[in-house]
């Protein structure tokens, strides 16, 4: 179904535009290739989920929800396809291309669609969705963002055109999909339990698929060209953020939600404070002690646990606090 991303006739003119930018960055100071790479760390998983965070526990609990749920299933959906369509990167398609070394740690594992492009579709999008109608100027900024990313991409040399666009194409649907779905758990907030049980089958599922499908087995001078481990890890670690970040949702959702508008300054502001260095406590945490690359059983928890606290764990104690406080 896929098979014409792999197509020569298909691929030749945007290897052609990557060259193109390629020969473009060879004449200009290295110091661009810094600055896209600060760009797309707009892209990775961190930067966003702080701000959704700060959205969730400290402004808006159903744009909180709304961002959280549209980021997961751009994930989920974003890697699934990776998995499926088997795309390679530009470099291995090309020997003429010739990435910034300092954006292969990112850029692991198959190529179509850029996980990047979407990660700022469902985040940066999603705010600008939310905020379209009330702040214009900020909504363009955000769109602008996600089109920084999507070409810092390119002009870094680890995605093709067709990657970027996959990327967009999914946020964008998803965007008015999500907010259809979380408007219809808002009626009855039970329906917060049905989606939580939907996206833990969907997890699994995708999870049976990853470690069942038989990959590309593609060698150049004795060398496997792409070896699928990168991907089956990459799935291990968003399914793992994905399940506690949603199951953390769905739970405060039903049983628990909180009204951020209602707090006073100062609350939000501790709660802000608090929850970034709860933040930057956990991810060292996890790159020590559980995010093996060979362990994924350890990978995954450690991906849900952190989801979950975020989500759910830390909302409940602030929310406990504050009433024993008062």
């Amino acid at each position: 179904m896929l098979e014409f991303l792999s197509n020569e006739s298909w691929l030749n003119p945007q290897i052609d535009y990557l060259i193109y930018l390629q020969n473009i960055r060879m004449h200009l100071s290295p110091i661009f290739d810094e600055v896209f790479m600060w760009v797309t760390r707009f892209g990775e998983m961190f930067i966003p989920m702080l701000v959704m965070c700060m959205i969730y526990w400290c402004f808006d609990f159903r744009a909180g929800v709304y961002l959280f749920s549209l980021n997961s299933f751009g994930l989920l959906i974003s890697q699934f396809l990776k998995m499926v369509a088997c795309v390679y990167r530009p470099w291995v398609l090309s020997d003429k291309i010739h990435p910034v070394r300092s954006a292969f740690g990112n850029a692991g594992g198959y190529s179509f669609p850029s996980g990047h492009t979407s990660m700022a579709v469902t985040s940066w999008g999603g705010m600008a969705f939310l905020c379209a109608k009330r702040h214009k100027i900020l909504c363009i900024l955000l769109v602008l963002a996600i089109l920084f990313v999507g070409f810092s991409r390119n002009y870094l040399g680890v995605h093709t055109p067709q990657d970027i666009i996959g990327g967009l194409l999914i946020g964008a649907v998803l965007m008015f999909v999500i907010n259809s779905l979380i408007n219809w758990c808002e009626e009855n907030r039970d329906r917060y339990l049905y989606l939580l049980v939907f996206v833990n089958i969907l997890i699994v599922l995708f999870m049976v698929y990853v470690f069942t499908k038989n990959y590309p087995q593609d060698y150049l001078n004795g060398k496997l060209l792409v070896n699928p481990a990168r991907g089956i890890y990459n799935t291990i670690v968003y399914s793992g953020w994905i399940a506690g970040a949603m199951n953390g949702i769905c739970i405060c959702a039903r049983f628990f939600p909180f009204d951020p508008k209602a707090a006073s300054d100062k609350c939000r502001v501790v709660r802000a404070i608090a929850g970034v260095v709860l933040a930057l406590i956990l991810l060292p945490v996890i790159q020590i002690f559980f995010a093996d690359m060979y362990n994924y059983s350890y990978t995954f928890f450690a991906l849900f646990l952190t989801g979950f606290i975020l989500t759910a764990g830390y909302p409940f104690v602030f929310i406990k606090l504050e009433k024993f406080i008062k």
